[in-house]
């Protein structure tokens, strides 16, 4: 009788599991968008031109705001289209691009949205624990809304980010949908990448960290990343992930080799938590390290980095330029960095390569793209000194002198 009573209740357990996976995925249907983004201008994060796909999900309904992975929406100025299930695409406006981690926050108008559209509902506190089943919903390979399944295998740190490694099957036109998790109902993260070749090896960016993102913004707050002046080397077999490789402080390089251990006393484990800790926070922030059991403490301002969507752009002939986005390069050099080339143009045709740095125009090194476009005026020509990457991106070729024709109407201040 007892044995009876036990496999009743696995059947009726396993029944009331079915039906809400299948009610969430249901849900997913409703909020889920498929994305094409189309960019003819891009900025050297997005590398080509072309038209992308991928997928998108709705978080908030009376404002529009829909998310997604950046290299879905782009970092460039973008032109994006999304589309609910059985709906036509409509044109939206990127609002925000991390710079940091692979999300996107893109508007659309409110009375667009379907109105049996649903919002996603995401997990904002504590990690996934591993073994949580999980499904990955999207438009992978242009079949639309359908779902992946499989489990978490890892909260863990890669990159220089903070990742949800999955199993889940996660291919192209996936990226930016939601990662759900098949328990609760709720999104854990937004999909992200797999590995090439490999398998049970797929990514998703944390919904912990969007949703401080999200509130950051929704209290008129820049959410942006602040710029600090430290960096970060990877012990990957330890996993120790906060050891010092530079930590310029008063115009001197110290603290070599030690570990950061907390941010105004709060305990951290990684560089992201350091990051998302002090998003949105003014004034100062102090810094703890230790190294052979002493313990140092340093002050720093808090400064936010710039965010991509406010950088301008000179458009020289076809060339695309400016400022370089690596804060690994002295800001004081004000690096006027070719982000790309279009095709057919007469940069194209004079050799002006992407990742290559202005140096001086006509002999002169300008200071802003302001004093380029002053420098071009009424010029036919243009004499360019580039410097250029090697095959490594972080070793330099000598530099070039290449000829520029140029036409006065193709050159812009954007």
């Amino acid at each position: 009788m007892n044995k009876f009573i036990y496999f009743i209740t696995i059947i009726i357990s396993i029944s009331q599991f079915s039906y809400a996976s299948e009610k969430f995925l249901i849900n997913a249907n409703l909020y889920t968008v498929k994305i094409r983004t189309s960019i003819d201008r891009p900025f050297i994060e997005d590398r080509n031109t072309g038209l992308r796909k991928g997928s998108g999900f709705l978080v908030n309904k009376d404002k529009g705001l829909i998310l997604t992975n950046a290299h879905v929406s782009g970092r460039s100025n973008s032109k994006i289209r999304i589309a609910f299930k059985n709906s036509g695409f409509i044109p939206v406006k990127q609002v925000y691009i991390d710079p940091r981690i692979d999300i996107a926050i893109v508007k659309i108008n409110p009375k667009l949205i379907p109105k049996q559209s649903l919002e996603a509902k995401l997990k904002c506190d504590g990690k996934v624990s591993s073994g949580t089943s999980v499904a990955a919903f999207g438009h992978p390979k242009d079949l639309s809304f359908s779902a992946s399944r499989g489990i978490v295998s890892k909260y863990r740190f890669l990159y220089g980010k903070d990742v949800i490694q999955t199993d889940t099957a996660i291919n192209k036109g996936n990226s930016g949908g939601p990662l759900i998790d098949m328990n609760t109902g709720l999104v854990i993260g937004i999909n992200k990448s797999s590995f090439t070749k490999s398998n049970g090896l797929s990514f998703a960016v944390p919904s912990k960290n969007v949703c401080i993102i999200l509130k950051l913004l929704n209290e008129g707050r820049d959410p942006s990343p602040i710029n600090l002046p430290i960096r970060f080397v990877e012990d990957r077999e330890a996993e120790n992930y906060l050891k010092v490789g530079s930590f310029k402080f008063n115009g001197k390089n110290i603290e070599i080799g030690s570990s950061l251990i907390a941010v105004n006393d709060f305990k951290i484990k990684t560089p992201s938590e350091l990051d998302f800790f002090l998003r949105g926070k003014h004034g100062t922030a102090k810094l703890t390290f230790l190294k052979q059991n002493k313990i140092n403490n340093y002050e720093i301002i808090i400064k936010r980095e710039k965010k991509i969507l406010d950088r301008n752009y000179l458009y020289l002939s076809g060339a695309i330029i400016s400022r370089d986005p690596r804060i690994m390069y002295d800001e004081n050099e004000i690096p006027f960095l070719i982000h790309s080339v279009v095709e057919g143009t007469e940069a194209e045709l004079a050799g002006l390569w992407q990742h290559c740095w202005i140096k001086s125009v006509n002999g002169i090194e300008p200071k802003s793209l302001y004093e380029i476009k002053n420098i071009s005026a009424g010029k036919k020509f243009l004499d360019i000194t580039t410097r250029c990457y090697a095959g490594r991106k972080d070793i330099m070729t000598e530099d070039f002198f290449i000829k520029l024709n140029i036409n006065q109407k193709d050159v812009s201040i954007h």
